[in-house]
């Protein structure tokens, strides 16, 4: 059965690799919690892991903000950030299938700051705080003397202790020689990696100046420099000046450029438009020749609307022949998805496999926050092949 789970975790493998489903987002204007500044940036520094914290980049002003998807970030009496939100304007919304980081679960996230801990808290697009990235009802980070964060865990709403969309329980990091080094934990106190798709254990988590992370190295489970199942054992991640996540390099742990991790290539290199909107991905062998990724695209095009909402997204095989065209509508008030429509070369709705068969996809909001999605056959009549489940 193609459920609308596996719909949504396709359009997440599309713009990059297999990435956690976002948390659904009906909208809730600002609330009226007070905050001592504000700032505003239309996306967020890429995040492997949650050692580091949030950071927004391409800044933009009040009066820009009030027409374009952006972050809110939010600062207390001491320059803290408290809160971040995802909006258009001033309403909550979803990701809307742009993607900055991995480290983003929430359309709101709520942060508190206490003696020796900080607390991350996660709210839907109606503001109502809910279990994200799995069961992660609360995620609270321990830190030392001097206020670094040494270790992160998650709890669901009755405080037990639970493990996210990855497996993961617990964070620790130790820092030693300028470097951090983090190893993950499940609830049976098995070390697990970075993510499912990404098996680096044991990592050292080297950060530049400008506290942008540049290199990770695998050290397995062993504490050592290890090569993982494709040959990796080093990410190198390359920004451009305005803090984008231009390219990725993958390399051994004896530092030869191997095609490896779960996209196959060496280098993987993004594009972007002048706002900072991901408009292209593509991957390079060892040689610096063109590859097609594991997941057979050879390169991904996106192109966005003015207020910073995707509205489509292709992908080319090698031959630079079209072999999805996605094409995303949104409600009146720009603040979620109404309509995928599958697209051919002459921009005509046509079926395919990624909505099992049908050419579009419309979905309905309902009260409580999840959607109903129907689908339709290229002439739009329904398309009655397969049922789907109602929900997030």
């Amino acid at each position: 059965m193609f459920t609308l789970f596996k719909i949504d975790r396709f359009l997440l493998c599309v713009f990059v690799v297999l990435l956690s489903s976002f948390p659904l987002a009906a909208v809730a204007k600002n609330d009226s919690k007070t905050f001592s500044q504000q700032k505003h940036y239309r996306h967020i520094m890429f995040r492997e892991t949650p050692y580091a914290s949030y950071r927004g980049i391409h800044p933009i002003s009040d009066k820009v903000s009030e027409t374009n998807a952006h972050y809110q970030f939010s600062y207390d009496d001491k320059g803290r950030v408290n809160e971040i939100r995802y909006q258009m304007g001033e309403q909550l919304i979803r990701d809307n299938e742009v993607w900055d980081s991995f480290i983003w679960f929430a359309p709101k996230v709520s942060i508190s700051y206490h003696k020796d801990k900080e607390i991350h808290t996660y709210y839907n697009a109606q503001n109502q705080q809910i279990a994200a990235h799995g069961n992660v009802f609360k995620a609270v980070y321990a830190l030392d003397k001097n206020g670094k964060r040494i270790a992160l865990s998650f709890f669901d709403e009755t405080a037990s202790p639970v493990e996210s969309a990855w497996h993961i329980h617990r964070y620790e990091w130790r820092h030693e020689g300028g470097k951090v080094y983090e190893k993950r934990f499940n609830l049976k106190n098995e070390q697990q990696p970075l993510r499912p798709e990404f098996k680096f254990y044991e990592v050292e988590l080297t950060y530049d100046e400008d506290n942008k992370l540049t290199f990770v190295k695998n050290l397995g489970l062993n504490g050592t420099p290890t090569n993982n199942e494709s040959g990796a054992g080093i990410d190198r991640i390359i920004y451009d000046q305005n803090g984008n996540f231009t390219r990725w390099q993958v390399y051994s742990k004896d530092g030869n450029p191997v095609e490896g991790n779960r996209p196959m290539v060496h280098i993987g290199e993004h594009l972007y438009d002048t706002f900072g909107n991901k408009v292209g991905l593509r991957g390079f062998d060892k040689f610096d020749n063109r590859k097609t990724f594991s997941w057979g695209a050879f390169e991904h095009e996106s192109t966005y609307y003015p207020n910073g909402n995707q509205k489509s997204h292709k992908i080319f095989d090698e031959k630079g022949q079209l072999s999805r065209h996605l094409l995303l509508e949104y409600n009146q008030a720009q603040s979620h998805i109404s309509w995928l429509k599958s697209l051919d070369e002459n921009n005509q709705l046509t079926a395919s496999p990624m909505l099992g068969g049908a050419a579009a996809l419309k979905y309905e909001y309902l009260d409580d926050g999840s959607r109903s999605p129907t689908l339709f056959n290229s002439d739009l009549s329904e398309f009655k092949a397969q049922k789907m489940k109602t929900g997030e």
